[in-house]
């Protein structure tokens, strides 16, 4: 007896866990629907901006544009004075001093 209802509750767990991914699958479906719809919206919407604004400027208007990258470093004409060049000068003769010691 005690086996038939081991067996009943295998198979309603089976069932169980068999309906749960059924109903995952359903919402998977439902958001990849919603995402190409709203990809679709916003690509109209995209168009619909680019030929306002191509009425406002009076020539074609380009998509959004890039962002300047950033150069590092002194900003140019940056003049450093004698005095701060022998800081450095110092600081890295130093640094060089200890690695020496260091690896020796």
């Amino acid at each position: 007896m005690a086996k038939s209802i081991r067996v009943s509750s295998a198979s309603a767990m089976a069932q169980g866990i068999g309906s749960a991914l059924g109903h995952m699958a359903a919402r998977v479906d439902a958001w990849n629907s919603q995402r190409t719809i709203i990809s679709r919206d916003l690509e109209q919407l995209i168009t619909h901006a680019q030929e306002l604004l191509k009425d406002v400027k009076g020539h074609e208007a380009l998509g959004t544009p890039a962002r300047a990258k950033g150069k590092g470093g002194r900003p140019k004409g940056y003049k450093m004075s004698a005095a701060t060049k022998a800081k450095l000068r110092a600081a890295w003769k130093r640094r060089k001093a200890a690695s020496k010691t260091v690896s020796a």
